[in-house]
Protein backbone atom coordinates (compact mmCIF):
# COMPACT_ATOMS: atom_id res chain seq x y z
CA UNK A 1 0.00 0.00 0.00
CA UNK A 2 1.28 3.16 -1.30
CA UNK A 3 2.39 5.85 1.50
CA UNK A 4 1.76 8.58 -0.57
CA UNK A 5 -1.61 7.81 -1.47
CA UNK A 6 -2.76 7.09 1.92
CA UNK A 7 -1.54 10.64 2.82
CA UNK A 8 -3.54 12.23 -0.44
CA UNK A 9 -6.92 11.83 1.85
CA UNK A 10 -7.33 13.77 4.52
CA UNK A 11 -10.74 12.25 5.51
CA UNK A 12 -11.28 8.69 4.70
CA UNK A 13 -9.22 5.64 4.78
CA UNK A 14 -6.84 4.75 1.65
CA UNK A 15 -7.26 0.90 1.56
CA UNK A 16 -6.22 -0.51 -2.11
CA UNK A 17 -3.13 -2.30 -2.21
CA UNK A 18 -1.53 -2.81 -5.50
CA UNK A 19 0.02 -6.09 -4.28
CA UNK A 20 -3.37 -7.97 -3.68
CA UNK A 21 -5.57 -5.89 -6.06
CA UNK A 22 -3.00 -7.03 -9.40
CA UNK A 23 -3.22 -11.00 -8.72
CA UNK A 24 -7.24 -10.52 -8.91
CA UNK A 25 -9.82 -11.15 -11.79
CA UNK A 26 -11.09 -7.69 -12.94
CA UNK A 27 -14.53 -9.38 -11.13
CA UNK A 28 -12.52 -10.25 -8.18
CA UNK A 29 -11.31 -6.32 -8.38
CA UNK A 30 -15.00 -5.67 -7.96
CA UNK A 31 -15.15 -7.89 -5.15
CA UNK A 32 -11.94 -5.63 -3.51
CA UNK A 33 -13.11 -2.55 -4.83
CA UNK A 34 -16.35 -2.96 -2.80
CA UNK A 35 -14.24 -4.33 0.18
CA UNK A 36 -12.44 -1.54 0.94
CA UNK A 37 -15.33 0.90 0.18
CA UNK A 38 -17.40 -0.83 3.34
CA UNK A 39 -14.67 -0.79 5.38
CA UNK A 40 -14.96 3.01 6.17
CA UNK A 41 -17.99 3.33 7.81
CA UNK A 42 -17.56 7.15 6.84
CA UNK A 43 -18.49 6.52 3.18
CA UNK A 44 -21.07 4.31 3.45
CA UNK A 45 -23.55 2.39 6.14
CA UNK A 46 -23.78 -0.82 6.59
CA UNK A 47 -25.67 -2.98 4.18
CA UNK A 48 -25.94 0.46 1.61
CA UNK A 49 -24.37 1.67 -1.37
CA UNK A 50 -23.38 -0.05 -4.32
CA UNK A 51 -21.24 -0.83 -6.96
CA UNK A 52 -20.44 -2.07 -10.02
CA UNK A 53 -18.24 -3.35 -13.01
CA UNK A 54 -19.61 -3.99 -16.79
CA UNK A 55 -17.07 -7.13 -17.83
CA UNK A 56 -16.99 -9.61 -20.47
CA UNK A 57 -17.95 -13.12 -20.13
CA UNK A 58 -18.66 -16.49 -21.65
CA UNK A 59 -22.55 -17.21 -22.30
CA UNK A 60 -22.92 -20.75 -20.99
CA UNK A 61 -25.33 -21.65 -23.65
CA UNK A 62 -23.33 -20.25 -26.77
CA UNK A 63 -20.25 -20.13 -25.77
CA UNK A 64 -19.43 -16.80 -27.16
CA UNK A 65 -18.60 -13.38 -25.27
CA UNK A 66 -21.30 -11.29 -23.49
CA UNK A 67 -20.75 -7.72 -21.66
CA UNK A 68 -22.20 -8.61 -18.11
CA UNK A 69 -23.05 -6.21 -15.31
CA UNK A 70 -22.00 -7.47 -12.19
CA UNK A 71 -23.37 -4.65 -9.23
CA UNK A 72 -24.10 -5.29 -5.61
CA UNK A 73 -27.24 -7.05 -4.77
CA UNK A 74 -29.64 -5.82 -3.09
CA UNK A 75 -29.30 -5.23 0.83
CA UNK A 76 -25.48 -6.49 1.06
CA UNK A 77 -22.77 -5.11 3.07
CA UNK A 78 -19.98 -3.91 1.09
CA UNK A 79 -17.48 -4.56 3.75
CA UNK A 80 -18.42 -8.28 3.80
CA UNK A 81 -19.73 -9.12 0.37
CA UNK A 82 -18.43 -11.90 -1.78
CA UNK A 83 -18.73 -12.52 -5.69
CA UNK A 84 -21.73 -14.37 -4.52
CA UNK A 85 -23.43 -11.18 -2.91
CA UNK A 86 -23.28 -9.65 -6.81
CA UNK A 87 -26.09 -10.11 -9.53
CA UNK A 88 -25.31 -10.32 -13.16
CA UNK A 89 -27.24 -9.25 -15.44
CA UNK A 90 -26.54 -9.20 -19.63
CA UNK A 91 -26.05 -5.39 -20.39
CA UNK A 92 -27.57 -5.56 -23.55
CA UNK A 93 -31.20 -6.57 -22.41
CA UNK A 94 -30.92 -4.99 -19.66
CA UNK A 95 -30.46 -1.62 -21.75
CA UNK A 96 -33.03 -2.45 -24.18
CA UNK A 97 -35.55 -1.85 -20.81
CA UNK A 98 -34.69 1.65 -21.92
CA UNK A 99 -36.78 1.47 -24.86
CA UNK A 100 -39.47 -0.30 -23.30
CA UNK A 101 -39.48 3.16 -20.88
CA UNK A 102 -39.57 5.54 -23.62
CA UNK A 103 -42.49 3.78 -25.57
CA UNK A 104 -44.44 4.28 -22.57
CA UNK A 105 -47.41 6.93 -22.40
CA UNK A 106 -47.12 7.45 -18.95
CA UNK A 107 -43.06 8.23 -17.53
CA UNK A 108 -41.23 9.72 -15.06
CA UNK A 109 -41.22 8.24 -11.19
CA UNK A 110 -43.29 6.46 -9.49
CA UNK A 111 -45.35 5.96 -12.61
CA UNK A 112 -46.43 2.40 -13.79
CA UNK A 113 -44.25 1.98 -16.71
CA UNK A 114 -40.99 2.51 -14.30
CA UNK A 115 -42.43 -0.28 -11.72
CA UNK A 116 -43.77 -2.48 -14.34
CA UNK A 117 -39.64 -2.31 -15.58
CA UNK A 118 -38.68 -3.58 -12.55
CA UNK A 119 -40.52 -6.42 -12.81
CA UNK A 120 -38.64 -7.33 -16.06
CA UNK A 121 -35.04 -6.82 -14.19
CA UNK A 122 -34.84 -10.80 -13.73
CA UNK A 123 -35.51 -11.46 -17.64
CA UNK A 124 -31.85 -10.26 -17.94
CA UNK A 125 -30.11 -12.73 -15.59
CA UNK A 126 -26.88 -14.39 -17.01
CA UNK A 127 -26.14 -17.32 -15.94
CA UNK A 128 -29.13 -18.17 -13.55
CA UNK A 129 -27.71 -15.95 -11.04
CA UNK A 130 -30.55 -16.12 -8.29
CA UNK A 131 -29.00 -13.27 -6.16
CA UNK A 132 -31.79 -10.24 -6.83
CA UNK A 133 -30.28 -6.81 -7.59
CA UNK A 134 -30.79 -3.73 -6.80
CA UNK A 135 -33.40 -0.61 -7.29
CA UNK A 136 -30.17 1.38 -8.15
CA UNK A 137 -29.49 -1.22 -11.37
CA UNK A 138 -30.96 1.44 -14.05
CA UNK A 139 -27.86 3.76 -13.46
CA UNK A 140 -25.28 1.08 -13.36
CA UNK A 141 -26.27 -0.09 -16.46
CA UNK A 142 -27.14 3.65 -18.30
CA UNK A 143 -23.73 5.58 -16.93
CA UNK A 144 -21.09 4.95 -19.52
CA UNK A 145 -18.38 4.04 -18.18
CA UNK A 146 -16.93 0.17 -17.17
CA UNK A 147 -17.10 0.94 -13.11
CA UNK A 148 -19.81 2.78 -10.78
CA UNK A 149 -19.68 3.43 -7.15
CA UNK A 150 -22.90 4.50 -5.47
CA UNK A 151 -21.80 5.63 -1.79
CA UNK A 152 -23.61 7.57 1.27
CA UNK A 153 -21.07 9.31 2.89
CA UNK A 154 -21.51 11.48 6.02
CA UNK A 155 -20.30 14.36 3.93
CA UNK A 156 -21.60 13.90 0.78
CA UNK A 157 -25.25 13.11 2.40
CA UNK A 158 -24.68 16.51 4.01
CA UNK A 159 -24.42 18.04 0.99
CA UNK A 160 -27.51 16.15 -0.40
CA UNK A 161 -29.18 17.38 2.31
CA UNK A 162 -28.44 21.25 1.99
CA UNK A 163 -31.15 23.29 1.14
CA UNK A 164 -29.04 24.93 -1.24
CA UNK A 165 -27.21 21.96 -2.24
CA UNK A 166 -27.02 22.31 -5.88
CA UNK A 167 -25.54 26.00 -5.47
CA UNK A 168 -22.70 24.13 -2.70
CA UNK A 169 -22.30 21.42 -5.38
CA UNK A 170 -21.27 23.96 -7.79
CA UNK A 171 -18.62 25.61 -5.30
CA UNK A 172 -17.27 22.42 -3.80
CA UNK A 173 -16.54 20.84 -7.60
CA UNK A 174 -17.06 23.25 -10.09
CA UNK A 175 -18.51 21.54 -12.86
CA UNK A 176 -17.04 18.17 -12.00
CA UNK A 177 -19.59 16.95 -10.13
CA UNK A 178 -23.72 17.38 -11.01
CA UNK A 179 -26.57 17.57 -8.89
CA UNK A 180 -29.94 15.90 -8.87
CA UNK A 181 -32.81 16.63 -7.20
CA UNK A 182 -34.17 14.18 -4.96
CA UNK A 183 -35.82 11.36 -7.32
CA UNK A 184 -36.48 7.59 -6.47
CA UNK A 185 -33.51 5.62 -8.19
CA UNK A 186 -35.20 4.03 -11.27
CA UNK A 187 -35.55 4.75 -14.73
CA UNK A 188 -35.99 8.19 -15.29
CA UNK A 189 -33.43 9.33 -12.60
CA UNK A 190 -31.24 7.12 -14.52
CA UNK A 191 -31.66 8.72 -17.86
CA UNK A 192 -31.33 12.18 -16.15
CA UNK A 193 -27.90 10.54 -15.51
CA UNK A 194 -26.84 9.22 -18.78
CA UNK A 195 -27.86 12.08 -20.85
CA UNK A 196 -25.50 14.39 -18.19
CA UNK A 197 -22.67 11.79 -18.85
CA UNK A 198 -23.13 12.27 -22.52
CA UNK A 199 -23.71 15.81 -22.69
CA UNK A 200 -20.34 16.64 -20.75
CA UNK A 201 -17.71 13.95 -21.26
CA UNK A 202 -15.74 15.57 -18.48
CA UNK A 203 -18.46 14.70 -16.11
CA UNK A 204 -17.00 12.59 -13.19
CA UNK A 205 -19.68 12.02 -10.74
CA UNK A 206 -23.43 13.28 -9.46
CA UNK A 207 -24.62 14.31 -6.00
CA UNK A 208 -27.86 12.73 -5.39
CA UNK A 209 -30.11 14.82 -3.39
CA UNK A 210 -31.50 13.66 -0.19
CA UNK A 211 -29.53 10.74 -1.00
CA UNK A 212 -25.69 10.20 -1.66
CA UNK A 213 -23.22 10.37 -4.16
CA UNK A 214 -22.33 8.59 -7.80
CA UNK A 215 -19.30 8.86 -9.71
CA UNK A 216 -16.92 6.19 -12.44
CA UNK A 217 -14.20 5.72 -13.74
CA UNK A 218 -13.01 2.87 -16.46
CA UNK A 219 -10.46 1.64 -14.55
CA UNK A 220 -11.36 -0.43 -11.07
CA UNK A 221 -8.82 1.54 -9.54
CA UNK A 222 -9.47 4.79 -10.41
CA UNK A 223 -13.10 4.49 -9.52
CA UNK A 224 -11.92 3.59 -6.18
CA UNK A 225 -9.81 6.66 -5.81
CA UNK A 226 -12.37 8.98 -7.24
CA UNK A 227 -14.77 8.17 -4.66
CA UNK A 228 -12.18 8.75 -1.79
CA UNK A 229 -11.18 12.09 -3.74
CA UNK A 230 -14.73 13.60 -3.78
CA UNK A 231 -15.56 12.70 -0.67
CA UNK A 232 -12.59 14.14 1.06
CA UNK A 233 -13.11 17.22 -1.27
CA UNK A 234 -16.45 17.64 0.17
CA UNK A 235 -15.01 16.81 4.34
CA UNK A 236 -12.29 19.29 3.52
CA UNK A 237 -15.12 22.05 2.57
CA UNK A 238 -17.22 20.94 5.47
CA UNK A 239 -14.75 21.13 8.00
CA UNK A 240 -13.59 24.30 6.89
CA UNK A 241 -17.22 26.22 7.30
CA UNK A 242 -18.39 23.90 9.91
CA UNK A 243 -19.65 26.60 12.74
CA UNK A 244 -20.40 23.68 15.41
CA UNK A 245 -23.43 23.27 16.64
CA UNK A 246 -24.77 26.29 14.95
CA UNK A 247 -23.91 24.87 11.34
CA UNK A 248 -27.72 23.27 11.97
CA UNK A 249 -29.25 26.91 13.62
CA UNK A 250 -28.83 25.45 17.19
CA UNK A 251 -31.53 24.02 18.88
CA UNK A 252 -35.26 24.90 18.20
CA UNK A 253 -36.33 25.03 21.49
CA UNK A 254 -35.19 25.49 25.23
CA UNK A 255 -34.63 23.13 27.33
CA UNK A 256 -37.68 23.36 30.26
CA UNK A 257 -34.69 22.87 33.46
CA UNK A 258 -34.35 20.26 35.98
CA UNK A 259 -37.39 21.41 37.92
CA UNK A 260 -39.46 22.33 35.93
CA UNK A 261 -39.50 18.71 34.13
CA UNK A 262 -40.40 17.18 37.53
CA UNK A 263 -43.39 19.64 37.59
CA UNK A 264 -44.54 18.83 34.46
CA UNK A 265 -44.23 14.91 35.24
CA UNK A 266 -46.05 15.48 38.71
CA UNK A 267 -48.76 16.97 36.54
Amino acid sequence: MSLRNQRKYVHVKYLWDDLVANKLSELEKLVYRSNCLGSDLTITNTGGGNTSSKLVEIDPLTNEEQDILWVKGSGGDLRTVDVSGFSSLYLNKFQQLEGIYSRSELQGPKTEAEDYLVSLYGQTTFNLNPRATSIDTPFHALIPYKHVDHMHPVSAITIAACKNGSEVTKRIYGKRVLWTDWQRPGFDLSMIMKKACDNNSNLQGIIMGKHGIVNWADESKECYELTLELIDIAAKYIKKYDKGIDSFGGPKYQDLGKSRKLEVLRE
